[in-house]
């Protein structure tokens, strides 16, 4: 039971990873334009908290944790706004607790999520692609080289077409076989060069 449990723990890792990534990079955005307020934000303030919040829900909440740790596309949502302007919203602390209770409010009353149904496929598209634009920008953002592009690239075109499984297998075995291999030969060149220029020193 344990062992068949494997892929999706590495799963959801791969998943959280990617989201905490995601959630940093928008941080340090709404800092840059709102310098009015301090946001305190470190990965181990969120690790802990999606411990927690897993761990209650687990044991209390009938559902699981909503779209990874930080629920990128409400928080790509909060956070957009908020670099609007203190008129717009006074603080992203105020603007993430009203969009926890709104949620919290739709899971309690019947219906109101028995309302908002018919639009409960627009409301998921319209997510996923907000997550995939702030996916993708953060991810060129990461990318240093031209060998690390090719293989990003190559990666997404699987993943697309073939799913998730291959995706990460070629993506893995493009980094060693590419992108490993060409970093270990800039070292070397990079330290040839060094030695040249001490010798030429002495």
């Amino acid at each position: 039971m344990f062992i068949g449990a494997i892929p999706i723990a590495l799963l959801g890792y791969v998943i959280a990873y990617g989201d905490i990534i995601v959630g940093d990079r928008l941080i340090d955005r709404v800092r840059e334009q709102r310098p009015d307020e301090k946001i305190h934000y470190t990965f181990k303030q969120v690790h802990m908290l999606t411990f927690y919040r897993s761990i209650v829900n687990a044991f209390f909440v009938p559902h699981p944790g909503m779209a990874g740790p930080i629920f990128t596309a409400g928080t790509a949502s909060v956070a957009e706004r908020y670099t609007n302007g203190r008129k717009s919203m006074d603080s992203i602390f105020s603007g993430m607790n009203s969009l926890s209770i709104a949620f919290s409010l739709g899971i309690f009353l019947l219906p109101i999520v028995t309302f908002f149904q018919p639009f409960l496929p627009i409301a998921l598209a319209l997510t996923l692609i907000l997550t995939g634009y702030l996916c993708i920008t953060v991810g060129m953002q990461q990318i240093k080289n031209e060998t690390e592009m090719g293989v990003a690239g190559v990666m997404a075109i699987v993943l697309a077409v073939y799913g998730a499984a291959p995706g990460l297998i070629v993506g893995i075995v493009l980094y060693f076989l590419i992108q490993k291999t060409k970093d270990k030969r800039e070292q070397r060149l990079q330290g040839g060069e060094k030695e040249e220029e001490k010798q030429e020193a002495v």
